[in-house]
């Protein structure tokens, strides 16, 4: 069944100066921010980059800048990434988070940096456990903190656990690399960075959505989770039978040059899942399976 919501993530440069400077404009320039996109995006999930309040180190939750971005998200009605130093309280440890606050300002979850870039161990940070899955009103939602995007076993991870959307908070872009995540993972992916790149919303596919830029520090985009990707060999020959009996209710993208389409439901009535049971299509995933096992048979 459809499950269409707004994201969007917003740009914001850190700034210099002593620690209570720094946490005290952070948190200023947070309300006047966060207020500005929700109000014209109606976001239901904002994304912010990574440690934004520059070496400053918090309890989460409990710390002042969780409290700040708790309020907006009741305000606001919206999820917000918490993207903190975290000072854990009972082991004095130091982790770089993206926590998620939900529309109540609750904490869902945290996800703590896999693999820190080696200045980070200079402060006293330590590597996260790996991909981890945040439940959410709309699906679960996966943490990935700058670095991490360069490691593919963190992918294959997040591959596994197939969360609908990928949380990206960073102080640098990643380029093609974002893109192929996304195609990766075959989940939406809603990246926050440091400002002088832009933020960006991916889909599936690995198509650009939306980016920010010069004039608006924030990227957004309305998207559907309820989706399916497959790939165009022995599912291409059903598109317009499905187009003729279910018209507006079904919503076929095909990216060019890659040879994948995504079916989206636009339809309380039943989901992506039900139109690929329906019409026997092939998932992308189960379909490169076939493929594989195509081989074997071949070479037996």
């Amino acid at each position: 069944m459809s499950e269409i919501l707004n994201v969007a993530a917003i740009s914001y440069a850190p700034i210099s100066g002593g620690e209570e400077e720094i946490v005290a404009q952070t948190h200023k320039d947070l309300k006047l921010l966060v207020g500005e996109c929700a109000r014209a995006t109606h976001a239901d999930l904002i994304v912010l980059p990574e440690t934004i309040c520059g070496q400053h180190d918090e309890q989460v939750p409990g710390g002042s800048t969780t409290r700040v971005l708790a309020n907006l998200a009741r305000k606001y009605n919206c999820y917000i990434t918490v993207p903190v130093h975290q000072l854990e309280r009972k082991t004095g440890h130091v982790y770089n988070v993206l926590a998620l606050l939900d529309r109540r300002g609750k904490m869902a979850g945290i996800y703590r940096k896999y693999i820190p870039v080696y200045p980070e161990f200079d402060h006293g940070t330590r590597p996260g456990p790996g991909a981890t899955l945040i439940d959410t009103e709309f699906g679960p939602v996966g943490g990935v903190i700058c670095f991490d995007l360069n490691f593919a076993e963190l992918r294959e991870q997040y591959k596994s656990l197939k969360p609908r959307m990928l949380l990206f908070s960073s102080m640098y872009h990643g380029g093609l690399v974002q893109n192929w995540w996304a195609l990766d993972v075959r989940a939406f992916f809603v990246g926050s960075v440091y400002r002088g790149t832009p933020c960006s919303i991916i889909d599936p596919q690995g198509t650009t959505l939306a980016e920010s830029n010069n004039y608006q520090p924030w990227a957004s985009a309305r998207i559907n989770l309820d989706y399916e990707v497959v790939h165009l060999d022995r599912n291409r020959a059903h598109y317009d039978k499905i187009k003729r009996q279910y018209g507006e209710d079904v919503k076929i993208v095909t990216a060019g040059k890659i040879g994948t389409s995504v079916i989206y439901s636009e339809s309380k009535a039943r989901s992506a899942a039900d139109i690929v049971e329906e019409f026997k299509l092939l998932r992308l995933d189960d379909y490169f399976e076939w493929s594989r096992d195509l081989r074997q048979q071949q070479l037996s």
